[in-house]
């Protein structure tokens, strides 16, 4: 899904009320007010990127509001991360004042009142995160929410870069979940750092990627073709780098990829719902080639046959 527009062939005199509404549609309802008296401008695209919504904006100087009203028209619960690439922010969610320069990323509760003011012209990405998949991963959401997060430093610096390559990617064309899985974890990282002294910590960085790719293989455990050069290319990295977040764990990619498909199976296994279903059947729903080697890996893995596991679940009831 792809969303754009601009107010350029609006007549002058109506351009802030069209850029209203349209980027109340965009971000939930939320009300804006044009600041100066020179001619009004305003320039939107969006696009959908898995679970998130990607927006590009340049506009000219105006307050941009949230509160109760905004707040209940709302169709959904969401945080708004956005980076200023032009212009300076001066953001108010709190009791804080805050300002954000080109490159700073600024979390917004979109179920919290709010106010931005841009003074001059200015340009931003917002990426709008559903608020179940970035809540969670906030270890204080109270001291994270209306924060500025300092993009020419420590992880702010890395998660400005990434934030920047990704909007400039998925605009032009959609991208891969595994790309928006990354950029998440990046911003909760950033966002749960301490304000001072934050580093660039490569050991978190390569976390937050390997949390990706396993959340991505999870969602494709069921696809007999996965293999570490499939996954890396779908993840954007090496086939050595993938190898080598795995190694940091110790442990292979292909040995993980084995032990959650035993999992799946096993669950399976003992599941009222699937009785009717044959333990083959079950092995290549999830991903397995050949059922002799999934009785072996299965049997090597929780001490009984997947026959038996299934007649002792029934067992217990």
């Amino acid at each position: 899904m792809f969303a754009s527009f601009t107010t350029d062939a609006v007549p002058e005199k109506e351009r802030a009320e069209y850029w209203q509404e349209m980027a109340g549609r965009v971000f939930l309802g939320l009300r804006t007010e044009r600041r100066g008296r020179g001619p009004f401008f305003g320039m939107l695209e969006g696009r959908g990127a898995g679970s998130l919504w990607v927006t590009r904006l340049h506009s000219s100087a105006q307050g941009v509001f949230r509160g109760e009203p905004e707040i209940a028209r709302a169709s959904r619960e969401c945080f708004f991360v956005a980076m200023q690439l032009a212009g300076v922010c001066t953001l108010r969610q709190g009791r804080e004042v805050r300002q954000a320069e080109p490159g700073d990323i600024e979390l917004l509760d979109g179920t919290r009142p709010g106010a931005l003011s841009f003074e001059t012209d200015y340009e931003r990405v917002v990426v709008s995160v559903p608020y179940d998949l970035l809540r969670p991963r906030l270890t204080d959401i109270d001291r994270a929410v209306g924060n500025v997060v300092m993009g020419r430093q420590g992880v702010g610096a890395l998660v400005s870069s990434y934030m920047r390559a990704f909007a400039q990617n998925v605009l032009p064309e959609p991208v891969t979940g595994s790309a928006s899985d990354i950029l998440i974890e990046l911003l909760a990282l950033a966002c749960n750092a301490p304000e001072a002294g934050a580093s660039s910590d490569g050991a978190a960085v390569r976390e937050a990627r390997r949390c990706a790719l396993k959340r991505y293989v999870e969602r494709n455990l069921a696809d007999p073709s996965l293999s570490p050069a499939t996954v890396a290319a779908r993840c954007g990295m090496s086939t050595r780098y993938l190898h080598g977040l795995f190694a940091e764990s110790g442990e292979t990619f292909m040995r993980w990829v084995l032990s959650r498909r035993l999992s799946r199976c096993r669950d399976a296994l003992v599941d009222p719902a699937l009785r009717a279903r044959g333990i083959a059947d079950m092995a290549f729903a999830w991903g397995f080639r050949d059922v002799s080697h999934f009785g072996r890996a299965f049997k090597a893995a929780f001490g009984m046959t997947p026959r038996d596991w299934r007649r002792a679940g029934r067992a217990s009831g």
